[in-house]
């Protein structure tokens, strides 16, 4: 089957070779979702064709398993116009997605892969069942690329859990996510649902967009924090891990989220970045292109507040290396799955 989301041309090939930083990565998940966007969509009997090349494709046993736990969802899937002609061929946009997916894992970059798959599903959303189906979408790329041994391993099982990532603005929560969120579940990774994110999604516009004062009230706060954690439900029901990056300065939001987790049995880790306010400052002031909207005087207004407890959660000083930080979280990751 033909690709077009590998179309990136020398973005593509320079990514694979490990030359792009965190905005190419980005920029190259929104021309791919563009491109899907302006793909026109497949008819009935492409869809037909397109499941039935799936099937002669999934000759594994855990491949015809997924196949068959999919089955419903393919069809949802189709009625929301998500079957695209591209390349010549139709096919679903995220069997499309795992191409480049599944070389990045192959040559070793977890890391871009797990970025790239975030960024499409920030920009193109596919919902909780969406992400679940990129294992298997993965895995049947890697048999047509004829690496069946990659193709098990990417159907490897990974229990759920859920991974929290607090603190005020500017200690470089979505840095760490983007860090750790390879290593936890299945290929390719965790969904990081950001709620900077979420709150330009409910505003009807793109992640980077900025928002005016009027979207930043306690109703619409509570409205993000809600669809977050909506969102986190669906991803683990669908057996995807997640990690979620939000402020989470209130005592009942943290609260709510610990809930949320042990509500569906699953390995919950609460991690609470630290730093100077000074360097937040720093920090909020160098930010180009980023979906948060958090000013200089928005760390300030924070500095005033109490966060309260932070009972069961493991705290990070970030004023120092980034590797000595993401060691840190993955060592408290580990040891709570002790």
């Amino acid at each position: 089957m033909a690709t077009a989301a590998s179309n990136g041309g020398a973005s593509f090939e320079a990514l694979v070779d490990g030359g792009l930083d965190a905005a190419a990565v980005h920029a190259l998940a929104d021309r791919i979702a563009a491109l899907h966007a302006m793909a026109d969509p497949a008819t009935p009997a492409q869809i037909a064709s397109f499941r039935a090349a799936l099937t002669s494709v999934a000759r594994l046993p855990q491949q015809s398993a997924e196949l068959a736990r999919h089955a419903d969802k393919l069809e949802v899937r189709a009625g929301m116009g998500r079957m695209r002609r591209l390349a010549g061929e139709s096919v679903d946009v995220l069997f499309d997605l795992a191409l480049p997916l599944m070389e990045l894992l192959r040559s070793g970059r977890k890391a871009e892969a797990n970025m790239l798959a975030n960024r499409y599903l920030d920009v193109a959303p596919q919902g909780a069942s969406g992400w679940a189906m990129l294992p298997f979408y993965i895995s049947l790329r890697a048999s047509l690329a004829g690496d069946e041994g990659f193709a098990a391993a990417a159907l490897a099982d990974a229990p759920p859990r859920m991974v929290v990532i607090g603190g005020l603005s500017g200690t470089g929560k979505s840095t760490l996510a983007r860090l750790i969120g390879a290593r936890l579940g299945r290929l390719p990774g965790a969904r990081v649902l950001r709620s900077d994110v979420l709150r330009k999604r409910l505003a009807g516009v793109g992640p980077e967009t900025r928002l005016p004062p009027r979207h930043y009230t306690l109703r619409n706060d509570a409205e993000t924090y809600e669809a977050l954690f909506e969102s986190a439900y669906e991803h683990l029901s669908c057996g995807s891990s997640v990690i979620l990056d939000a402020v989470f300065m209130s005592r009942s939001e943290r609260d709510v989220v610990e809930a949320l987790a042990a509500r569906l049995r699953v390995p919950f880790s609460g991690i609470w970045l630290d730093a100077p306010e000074r360097d937040r400052i720093a920090r909020v002031n160098e930010r180009l292109n980023d979906a948060s909207d958090a000013t200089a005087e928005v760390v300030r207004e924070q500095s005033r507040r109490s966060v309260g407890e932070l009972a069961h959660w493991h705290r990070i000083r970030v004023n120092r290396p980034i590797e000595l930080i993401v060691a840190a979280a993955r060592g408290f990751l580990e040891r709570d799955l002790r």
